[in-house]
């Protein structure tokens, strides 16, 4: 593969850019679905949205580690 980076390497971060863009198109279908159900403030459609705001966070952080623990041996 390229770069020297193996293929079990490759696969882990395919997941992780996998896993970041399928928790930022839930949290956009979720936001569209709430706005259709209700443009007004509703606290526990707010909620949601900020958990699912918070998935999209978490799969981004969790990509980073990934990243690091991937790309980190070949820098070093």
């Amino acid at each position: 593969m390229g770069l020297g980076i193996n293929r079990v390497d490759w696969v882990l971060l395919t997941v992780a850019i996998a896993m970041v863009w399928i928790a930022e198109t839930s949290n956009t279908a979720l936001e569209f679905l709430a706005d259709e159900v209700s443009l007004e403030h509703r606290e526990r459609i707010g909620k949601a949205k900020d958990l699912a705001a918070a998935a999209v966070l978490i799969s981004a952080l969790a990509s980073v580690v990934i990243g690091a623990l991937v790309f980190l041996p070949y820098l070093l």
